[in-house]
């Protein structure tokens, strides 16, 4: 079996985050962007990929948040499945349902982009739950590779960091399939119905390879890892 390392988040490298996003805007100076923004809670919100490619939520030195759809979307008896339980378990990990309100923006944000059929309910419930955060006043870090996340999470005025700043360098394919009579489909028919017994389609990871770039907002920072 492949070992999934644990990554130790650096504390200044999501800070770094918002400074960036500050300074493309004008917003902030670079000395002022030294500092950690007092008003708002950094907090991490971790998709599937993230779980998936071996974040950590225990060995975060951030406060991280999931949902429930995203355990539903790991293999069971696999590290990231026992990952998502085990940090659930000891507070190291706040799974919550996000508001409907938030799910419908999101859901209408991603239809207005065309990411609407490429975003599993896990993706539209980590952006809602991001959107929900940053309502009550949190700073939220959308944690994941996925393209059409970023996308949503850009047009939506919220950040998100790929895994290269966790020091993750590696890259993965989605591979759709029925979980009924398990026939396999391509990402075209992301959101759609199996054509053999009518069943929704689930997403798993088809192969993972070396990452050839990192994209997002996001800027690498010092990480510490183990195995």
């Amino acid at each position: 079996m492949e070992a999934l390392a644990s990554v130790r988040l650096n504390l200044n490298s999501i800070v770094s985050l918002g400074c960036l996003n500050r300074l493309n805007t004008g917003a902030l100076d670079s000395v002022n962007c030294l500092a950690p923004d007092k008003t708002e809670t950094k907090v991490l919100v971790l998709d599937t990929s993230a779980f998936v490619m071996g974040i950590n939520p225990s060995a975060l030195d951030l406060p991280s948040y999931s949902v429930t759809s995203v355990l539903d979307e790991l293999i069971p008896d696999t590290l990231p499945h026992t990952r998502f339980g085990t940090s659930q378990d000891s507070g190291r990990l706040s799974v919550k349902k996000p508001a409907p309100s938030s799910t419908r923006i999101v859901q209408e944000t991603s239809s207005r982009v065309g990411d609407v059929d490429v975003l599993s309910k896990a993706d539209v419930e980590v952006l809602a739950l991001a959107l929900d955060l940053k309502n009550d006043g949190m700073s939220p870090v959308i944690v994941s590779d996925d393209y059409a996340i970023q996308n949503v999470s850009e047009t939506l005025g919220m950040e998100h960091a790929s895994l290269a700043t966790f020091g993750i360098t590696q890259k993965f394919d989605w591979i759709y399939y029925c979980p009924a009579c398990f026939r396999k489909y391509t990402i075209r028919d992301a959101g759609q119905e199996c054509r053999v017994c009518g069943t929704r389609l689930k997403r798993k990871v088809a192969r993972k390879g070396k990452a050839t770039r990192k994209v997002g907002r996001s800027r690498e920072g010092q990480v510490d890892s183990s195995n």
